[in-house]
């Protein structure tokens, strides 16, 4: 609350970047910075001033609820210092010019980074105790082996190894060798330049018909999925699975991630049953398999 609260008084309160709203030539004075005379540039920051302040006023009543304007606060403490090593390494400005971003940027990362993090954290266990928000995937394919066979290679050792896309820096760093419940899997990779790492739990177990997990902790809100292996009657398989997931963010999140997160479901899904079904009609898998019990 005490973050909130100082994150609403923020821009309304004297900080040494107000201070040169109110008295512009200071900053170049100290700096030794030619005085710049346009008296409509400083009119023009002391508006934006003012509205991010009002802005952060109502953000500081639910910061859960208005995170969204914290966020475009922390982006413009974060493009602000970037602006200025972009001048300063062309000498526009003198260093000295920076004193600014002190007071009126980097000292707002950490609480902002709070209050986000928080607001993450809310709104996962939001999602999650009231199933908003969740997206469903669905991918079938027929697999001319029995489902106990398909079954045994969903719970040989390597089978998750097999089925993580080349094209995915995904690996595997932790693995109870079980689909029972409660088994625990860890991945460890990177989302483009982020590093992440998926804990997924084992729930249900039903051979050789289903077994599902669900995620504890990864990039998603919400993540559960159910591997099903359905008799053809014809002495085939369809392998079934089912994901229902929710992405971070809430409505900005698939707004802005939704389209790319289900593309990526659908290249991963289709690489996973491909390889699923190439590995057991060709014999490669079930040759392997008895080859280990000689």
């Amino acid at each position: 609350m005490g973050d909130s609260l100082a994150l609403g008084r923020g821009d309304l309160q004297p900080d040494l970047g107000n201070t040169c709203d109110r008295v512009p030539h200071f900053l170049f004075d100290l700096s030794g910075a030619e005085r710049i005379n346009y008296a409509e540039i400083w009119q023009c920051v002391g508006m934006v001033v003012g509205v991010y302040g009002i802005g952060y006023l109502i953000a500081a009543g639910d910061p859960r609820t208005h995170w969204p304007i914290v966020l475009v606060g922390l982006l413009g403490k974060v493009f602000g210092p970037i602006g200025f090593l972009v001048a300063l390494s062309r000498g526009t400005f003198p260093p000295l010019f920076g004193l600014t971003i002190l007071t009126n940027d980097l000292l707002w990362w950490i609480p902002f980074a709070m209050i986000l993090r928080d607001a993450a954290k809310h709104h996962r266990k939001t999602q999650q105790s009231q199933g908003t928000s969740r997206q469903r995937y669905f991918k079938q394919t027929t697999i001319n082996a029995s489902p106990d066979v398909v079954f045994r290679f969903h719970e040989s050792p390597d089978a998750l190894l097999h089925l993580i896309p080349p094209w995915e820096s995904m690996k595997l760093v932790e693995s109870a060798g079980s689909l029972r419940p409660g088994s625990q899997v860890v991945l460890r990779g990177r989302l483009g330049v982020i590093p992440i790492q998926w804990i997924a739990i084992h729930t249900e177990y039903d051979p050789p018909h289903l077994f599902a997990d669900r995620q504890e902790s990864g990039p998603f809100a919400y993540w559960y999925y159910r591997h099903r292996f359905l008799d053809d009657g014809q002495g085939g398989t369809l392998l079934t699975d089912e994901v229902e997931y929710a992405l971070p963010l809430g409505v900005i999140g698939r707004w802005l991630g939704g389209w790319l997160v289900r593309r990526k479901l659908e290249a991963m899904f289709a690489f996973r049953h491909e390889k699923t079904r190439s590995l057991i009609e060709s014999g490669v898998w079930t040759s392997s398999l008895s080859a280990s019990k000689r």
